[in-house]
This record gives structure tokens, C-alpha cells and sequence, in this order.
């Protein structure tokens, strides 16, 4: 393994990641497995989370290190009753948890005058429910278990500006949401040792980015963005595993804006 400081390893650590059968959610267990930990995919699709499993398995021998350990789980972030049923089958296989990464999450837009009331509350379900509800069983676990762990919750930097011209009220609000969860537990969990903090990207590549329609944004977004193009998923690995080692050692509450500059104007 290429020198680097022996702080951002998470040897031995266990780290789940909501969401991580695609995009950016897969290259941050990506990187979380090549920096030595254990870990826990979860997604709606047990056939996708599987093959996911497969293939950053095969990355990390590609890489010369020891195949880690990786386990799939299928579950909607959304339920109740699944997140708690697929948090007690991690603790039954892992025995501990270090860190949480809560990235599942979707995104749509229309007019708020136009918005279809089901159309709102899906996306609120998922991106602020979901991320309470694997945040609460983490935050449990830890505590109860003595553990200084790292809870990242995915946000965006739609979640402190407005984004144009696309008009996606319901995205923004949820965002919003996350970013004022993820402060407010990290207030009440600080005396923990566990720190909470949110990554905020800007645009991403990604499969959702695609088609002539996105094509077309992507270029009024590039001229909005200083460094002049959208981000790859791969870019945010070295972000992640900053913020989840202990490297990150005295950064709690933190909204983390990563939007090559998008919000800087």
C-alpha cells in the first residue's frame, strides 16, 4: 500500500453505507474497503447489492490488499421495520458498527404549484426518514456500545442554496433537513465521542445525470461551477475517508460543501 498517514486508516473498522449499489454511494465503500474496513452494503435491490459486494471485492485484490469483508442487504431506507430488521442482521454478522454513511436517497422535480402531494412525501421519506432512521439505530448502538464512531449523512448543496433552473422544492427542503438533523445530533451525541457531520456534493456524474434533457442542464450548470466541470463519483473517496477516520478527529456539526466551487459565487 502507497505510504500515507497511518490516521486515515480504518483498519478494523466496520462501515455501513446506505444506498451503495451505484454512483457515489459504491465509491465510498469503495474507498472505505481499500483503506482497510469491513463492510456493510445496503440497498433496495438484493440482486444489485450482491453484484456490487462482487465487484468491490474483486477491486480490492486488483489492488494487492486482502479481500475484505462485504456484505449485501437489501432494504428500504424508508421502513421502519426493515431498517430495524437489517441493522440487527449487520450487528449479528459484524458484532460493532464505526461508521454509518447514509447516501440513499432520490431526487425529482416539478413546479411547487404543480407538485403531486405522494410525489413530495416519497422524496421526504426517503431522504429525511431514512436517514433518521438508520442514523437513530447507529447513534443506539454506539452509545450503548461505548463506540466514538462517525456518522456521515449524505446531504447536497442543495440543501443551502436554490439550484437553476431545474425547480425541485421537495430535493431542497429534504436536504435542508438532513443538514439541520445532522447538527442537532451532533449536539446531543458530541458527549458520545460520536461525531456527526454531512457531505454535501454538487453535480455529480451519474447514471441519473444522463439523456439529451441532462445533457443539456449539465452544460448550463458547468458554466455556473469555477472549476468548470461536474465531479465523478470517484472523487469524493478521498473526502469520505477523511471524515470517517480518525483524521476528522474534532469535526462534529459540519456541513462539508464539495461543488468544485458551485456555491462559492
Amino acid at each position: 500500500m502507497p505510504p500515507t498517514l497511518p490516521i486515515f486508516s480504518l483498519e478494523g473498522k466496520t462501515c455501513v453505507v446506505t444506498g451503495a449499489s451505484q454512483g457515489l454511494g459504491t465509491q465510498i465503500l469503495a474507498a472505505f474497503a481499500l483503506s482497510g474496513a469491513k463492510g456493510a452494503i445496503v440497498d433496495l435491490s438484493q440482486e444489485s447489492a450482491d453484484s456490487t459486494a462482487a465487484d468491490l471485492k474483486k477491486e480490492v485484490k486488483d489492488a494487492g490488499l486482502p479481500e475484505p469483508k462485504i456484505k449485501a442487504y437489501e432494504c428500504d431506507t424508508s421502513s421502519e421495520e426493515m431498517v430495524t430488521k437489517t441493522w440487527d442482521q449487520i450487528i449479528k454478522e459484524f458484532k460493532r458498527v464505526d461508521v454509518l454513511v447514509t447516501n440513499a436517497g432520490v431526487a425529482g422535480g416539478t413546479a411547487a404549484e404543480e407538485y403531486d402531494f405522494k410525489d413530495w412525501q416519497r422524496i421526504l421519506d426517503v431522504n429525511v426518514n431514512g436517514t433518521f432512521l438508520f442514523a437513530r439505530a447507529a447513534g443506539k448502538h454506539m452509545i450503548e456500545q461505548k463506540i466514538p464512531g462517525s456518522i456521515i449523512m449524505i446531504g447536497s448543496m442543495s440543501g443551502s442554496i436554490v439550484n437553476k433552473p431545474q425547480k425541485q422544492s421537495a430535493y431542497n427542503a429534504s436536504k435542508a433537513a438532513v443538514n439541520h438533523m445532522m447538527r442537532s445530533f451532533a449536539t446531543e451525541w458530541g458527549e458520545h465521542g460520536i461525531r456527526v457531520n454531512a457531505l454535501s456534493p454538487g453535480y455529480i456524474k451519474t447514471a441519473k445525470t444522463q439523456g439529451d434533457e441532462m445533457e443539456e442542464l449539465s452544460k448550463q450548470w458547468v458554466d455556473m461551477i469555477p472549476l468548470h466541470r461536474i465531479a465523478t463519483p470517484e472523487e469524493f473517496r478521498g473526502t469520505v475517508v477523511w471524515m470517517a477516520s480518525d483524521a476528522s478527529s474534532y469535526l462534529t456539526g459540519s456541513d462539508i460543501v464539495v461543488d468544485g466551487g458551485y456555491t462559492a459565487w
